[in-house]
């Protein structure tokens, strides 16, 4: 039982099965009820849940307002995984399996007062954040809020004077520029060390297998140094299911880099795999600090927390108070995550159920909109801090997208990898494949022009003054007083109005596109559709792209002049711009 100051919630347990539900009444009676009638229940008085999403799918219903105990999980553990179950509940809290329906209710209510205890036991000295978000999420209505102030102990006044704490950007740590890495050594790795390796990372369990022992051998002499320039030592191995390849390739590239004093990364082709290489590397750091240290995940950009779409969610709660709820879990997540990674990482992936996508995953970096050092909170981004981390590790997990548009691209910031392995190397030629083509999109021309030019017309809000500012108003300082970069800006800026704008697609439909750019895909689009064949739906559709249609749609050798004419540009209109920027200290 609960001491007695835990306000618990007084609301009936629901759980739902294949056929029938339980519903457990908080005077601790039980009824078994049909679905429909255990739907009808739910939408008359709020019950608790585990998973209501899922719930109402079980009871064949819409969603309704309920007290959802994964809610409170993820306010209370944070950044911790849970199987979003009344079993996966009691495994972690150690309660009996539930073997029926009822259990499943009884263990729910157990798992509920066991979560109110824990926080109760923190205190607000070990989890000062707790205080703020609860009275913020409890001011905004959310269920668990009276539970959850009552459980830390905290009254009105001093919930009010704790402030929203929604801000979680102010309190996450810097990452230092430290001085630049030195250049990795050359000592080799035998096949004897790499045999020695191995042998460690198994454990007196395991089974031997010679040939994961020839395997790692082999794979030693890709890091033995290099004789003439511009030829790597390239060793390609295959190896059937079930030999071990994962520590049969760790074991010497954890060798080179301890020598060496320099980074090896391991691609593989998927997301899954990344982690699942991450968790082979526990074998090699059991302790998780020492593994922080020395093990990075890098992925693309994409998959991680931005602050900045945090922040303006946060601000614009006034407006949209309906998404306080998502935003204080998002904030209490943010504090506590390893990474800020939200796909593969430590985010629970119910969590984006519970919350909307839109309000969870939706505040991934997304394409397009970074804003890099113009960004106020670019000293504590997660890209950027995962970035300078896999300088100093010895190994960084990435996969093969990333890799190859890091080749494609150039190094981040003059720092490329010179060591690594390439899991299922069967895939790396599709992932050159995209890295290295050309890929034109109205959608990508579109974002260009914003990133450019910043918010045109309607929909800019508070936006307007941050992502959408533009590129002359993040430089202007730094180009004050630089003809020569003052003039590059302009050439940019003009260009960048032959690009598709707001409403292109509708206007490309309609045959009626505004600039160079929109008449070119328009092209496109006319060529594709005229020649496909199948051509009835939207999607998949495509066509060689030889021979042409004559000129940009409708227009001629006169809409190519002008297209050239509005595009036209220096050579290299951004050198300038790139020198203004090495003045101001950070890239822009």
């Amino acid at each position: 039982m609960p001491p007695p100051a835990v306000r618990l919630p007084d609301a009936p347990i629901l759980v739902a099965g294949l056929r029938r539900a339980v519903w457990l009444t908080p005077d601790g009676e039980i009824a078994t009820l049909k679905l429909t009638e255990a739907a009808r229940r739910a939408r008359e008085s709020p019950p608790i849940v585990c998973h209501g999403p899922a719930t109402a799918r079980r009871l064949g219903c819409d969603p309704f307002p309920a007290f959802d105990l994964l809610e409170l999980y993820a306010f209370v553990r944070p950044a911790r995984f849970c199987t979003p179950t009344p079993a996966g509940l009691a495994a972690l809290f150690g309660l009996p399996a539930p073997e029926t329906p009822d259990d499943a209710a009884l263990t729910l209510q157990a798992a509920m007062v066991a979560l109110l205890q824990e926080l109760g036991a923190r205190g607000p000295r070990q989890d000062p954040d707790a205080v703020g978000v609860a009275w913020t999420l409890a001011q905004a209505g959310w269920r668990w809020g009276p539970a959850v102030l009552s459980a830390i102990g905290v009254g009105a006044e001093q919930g009010r004077a704790s402030g929203h704490r929604l801000d979680v950007w102010n309190r996450l740590p810097e990452w230092s520029e430290g001085p630049p890495e030195p250049p990795p050594g050359n000592e080799p790795v035998s096949a004897a060390e790499a045999r020695a390796r191995l042998a460690e990372l198994l454990d007196e369990e395991s089974e031997a297998r010679p040939q994961q022992t020839d395997y790692a051998s082999a794979v030693s002499q890709a890091f033995q140094p290099r004789e003439r320039e511009e030829e790597p030592n390239l060793v390609l191995a295959e190896a059937g299911t079930g030999v071990g390849k994962t520590l049969g390739y760790i074991a010497p590239a954890s060798l080179w880099a301890e020598k060496n004093k320099g980074p090896v990364w391991l691609s593989t082709f998927t997301r899954n795999l990344q982690h699942q290489i991450d968790q082979e590397l526990d074998r090699l750091f059991p302790d998780p600090a020492d593994k922080a240290e020395r093990v990075v995940i890098r992925k693309g950009r994409e998959n991680y927390l931005c602050l900045l779409n945090l922040e303006e969610t946060v601000r614009g709660l006034p407006t949209r108070p309906g998404n306080a709820v998502a935003a204080g879990l998002m904030a209490r997540w943010a504090a506590r995550t390893r990474d800020g990674d939200m796909v593969g990482g430590d985010f629970p992936g119910w969590l984006a159920d519970l919350l909307g996508r839109g309000r969870s995953l939706g505040l991934t970096d997304r394409r397009g909109e970074c804003i890099h050092s113009a960004c106020t909170h670019y000293g504590r981004c997660f890209v950027e801090r995962s970035i300078r981390r896999a300088r100093r590790a010895e190994l960084v997990v990435a996969n093969h997208a990333l890799v190859m548009i890091q080749a494609a691209m150039g190094a981040e910031e003059g720092h490329l990898p010179t060591r690594y392995v390439f899991d299922e190397g069967h895939h790396v030629f599709d992932a050159a494949d995209s890295a290295f083509a050309l890929h034109l999109s109205g959608l990508e021309t579109y974002e260009l022009r914003r990133w450019l030019i910043g918010g045109e017309g309607r929909g800019m809000g508070s936006r307007s003054a941050t992502r959408l500012r533009g590129l002359k108003r993040r430089i202007e300082d730094l180009v004050q007083g630089d003809e020569e970069a003052l003039t590059a800006l302009d050439e940019v800026l003009r260009a960048a109005t032959a690009l598709t704008s707001e409403g292109w697609l509708t206007r490309l439909g309609n045959a009626a596109p505004e600039g160079p750019a929109e008449a070119f895909l328009r092209e496109v689009r006319e060529q594709v559709y005229a020649r496909a064949p199948n051509s009835g739906g939207p999607y998949g559709l495509e066509t060689d792209a030889k021979p042409p249609l004559p000129g940009p749609a409708r227009g001629g050798r006169n809409a190519r002049r002008r297209a050239a004419a509005s595009a036209a540009a220096p050579a290299d209109p951004g050198a300038p711009l790139r020198r203004a920027a090495r003045r101001g200290g950070r890239p822009h």
